[in-house]
């Protein structure tokens, strides 16, 4: 599979779990309980972590509750066994807590720097070509590449150390731009701030 291949697959089902919102109606026409948890993993490379079941490894970008921003990894597990679009053969379906606002697309040109910032608002960043990093404000990095999946939550990040930076700084990497699908998901309204790393989307 190539990377192209990787990447669309990877862009595929996330846009799945994520645009068929927060759990499934049970028999009796009840919301039920959500389909997928999110559990904390191990520093390791983003992608699938394992296939039966199955478990989505990615990354995570966000403020403690001092105002520290710090990257992580971690899985979104619980898939379940279904036809996605009945009489299609079943296959493993997801759903991620939060509700999508608007999908971009967004290309870091060679060379491209950013400057110390938070992200807007809660979303995941799915990386289509090219390469691209995040510096945190404790100076851990994360860099990923195709088929890739990062989820920014450090909205809560506060200016720290002499230079007073805030959030994260964002950088191309490598000779060919960067090329990136955002989901940026609806913040709920009334909810406190999760500083929980394993848990993004719930701003």
């Amino acid at each position: 599979m190539d990377q192209f291949d990787r990447a669309s697959l990877a862009a595929a089902v996330l846009l799945a779990v994520c645009v068929n919102g927060t759990g499934a109606q049970a028999a009796d026409g009840k919301t039920a309980e959500p389909l997928m948890t999110i559990e904390p993993a191990p520093s390791g490379p983003a992608g699938l972590a394992s296939d039966k079941p199955p478990a989505l490894r990615y990354g995570v970008l966000y403020a403690d509750d001092k105002g520290h921003s710090h990257v992580q990894y971690c899985d979104l597990k619980n898939f379940i066994f279904k036809s996605y679009a009945p009489p299609a053969a079943p296959q493993y379906v997801g759903f991620p807590p939060g509700e999508v606002a608007s999908i971009k697309y967004a290309v870091l040109p060679v060379g491209y720097v950013g400057t110390w910032h938070t992200a807007p608002g809660p979303q995941w960043v799915i990386t289509l070509s090219g390469r691209w990093s995040v510096e945190a404000t404790d100076g851990s990095v994360l860099e990923q590449g195709p088929g890739e999946v990062e989820f920014n939550a450090d909205m809560g990040s506060t200016p720290q150390g002499p230079e007073k930076h805030v959030g994260h700084l964002t950088r191309q990497v490598g000779d060919v731009p960067n090329v990136q699908l955002i989901v940026s998901l609806k913040p709920q309204a009334g909810q406190a701030h999760d500083a929980s790393p394993c848990q993004p989307a719930r701003p």
